[in-house]
């Protein structure tokens, strides 16, 4: 018995086949390859379906028609390899597609293609994954068509996972989460701990500090993967995403004392994607103890003071002597003109490597 599903606007390319007991949810390709996420979004929909139905006889597949336009991108191949890893068998790939396409086996892998896609096509970031010594990090966008993808990565980066994953549902614009659909489906993978975040609550708890110096923002974050891109010591090089940190440039403790601003004023500056660098932890002790310092031209500068051995472990291991140029916007200079307030300069020196 084959079923096609009209129900809704995602739906419309939905089969259900019962044949021998089993029930194939099968997803259509798109008659016409015109764009990113839309090209895709009645994917997750299926998985969504696929998940809230009860049986156990069930399978998941995906099914290319003839089609117009390039479906082998290489943003359209990292979503196969989504679909793959979440599961999904793909039914004549190899029609269409003469070279191999396989799930990701680690997370890190998943990282890797997912940061060369996003750097290919910086214009169109949206969702984020990282990870911390002990957690899987998902910024999952929530508006428009981003909230098909961020419901695959998160279905796909369960079925790999090698520690707790958290998701933050980055609220944007009347979009507060993910659809009801896609949590369900995320509730019921067993691994993932849900977040919801936006400015409004950031700011709230920003506000709720008792001394304001400390704000641990699932929003600054995101808003320095959509300006940096994925995380990279500024000063090293270091892409170990477990030890890569966000550093403020004007800290928040500098901002919260600054009289002449409001509390919403102080917060715009403290979840800016302008006020702050990826810094391994070793250079973001180092920056926050001000013992390496940056000029208010980017350039890297050590105090006077520290004796010869510190200075060679330094040089040893800081490979850039200044910030690269795209780092340098106007908005970053002026944070780091307000940090150098309160720094001493004239005691320091240049880094030579």
């Amino acid at each position: 018995r084959v079923v096609k599903d009209r129900s809704t606007y995602n739906r419309g390319r939905l089969l259900l086949v019962e044949y021998e007991g089993i029930i194939n949810y099968v997803s259509l390709s798109e008659a016409s390859i015109d764009g990113r996420n839309s090209s895709l979004q009645s994917v997750p929909t299926a998985i969504n379906m696929f998940y809230a139905d009860q049986r156990q006889n069930k399978r998941l597949c995906y099914y290319f028609i003839p089609h117009i336009g390039n479906a082998f991108t290489d943003y359209h191949l990292f979503v196969y390899r989504l679909l793959m890893t979440a599961g999904v068998d793909f039914l004549n790939i190899g029609s269409y597609y003469q070279q191999s396409v396989l799930p990701y086996r680690n997370v890190d892998d998943l990282i890797i293609d997912r940061r060369e896609n996003q750097t290919s096509n910086s214009s169109n970031n949206s969702s984020y994954v990282s990870k911390t010594s002990d957690k899987i990090q998902i910024y999952a966008k929530t508006f428009g068509a981003s909230k098909y993808e961020s419901t695959l990565l998160a279905v796909a980066i369960s079925h790999i996972a090698d520690r707790p994953i958290d998701l933050f549902n980055i609220c944007e614009q009347d979009l507060t989460r993910l659809p009801q659909a896609s949590m369900n489906t995320i509730e019921s993978l067993g691994n993932i701990s849900m977040h919801y975040t936006s400015l409004f609550l950031d700011k709230r708890e920003y506000l709720q500090q008792t001394d304001r110096t400390e704000l641990r923002s699932a929003s600054y974050l995101y808003n320095l993967f959509n300006r940096l891109g994925s995380k990279k010591c500024a000063l090293c090089g270091c892409e170990i995403p477990e030890i890569i940190q966000g550093a403020h440039i004007w800290g928040v403790a500098q901002i919260s004392r600054t009289s002449e601003l409001d509390d919403e004023t102080k917060f715009g500056h403290a979840v800016s994607g302008h006020n702050g660098l990826w810094l391994c932890q070793n250079h973001h002790k180092l920056f926050d103890a001000n013992i390496i310092l940056l000029d208010n031209d980017g350039y890297v500068k050590i105090k006077d003071s520290l004796v010869t051995d510190d200075v060679a472990f330094i040089r040893n291991t800081t490979f850039k002597p200044s910030l690269d140029v795209r780092v340098m916007s106007d908005e970053f200079r002026g944070y780091l003109a307000r940090r150098n307030e309160t720094v001493d300069l004239i005691h320091s020196h240049r880094l030579a490597v």
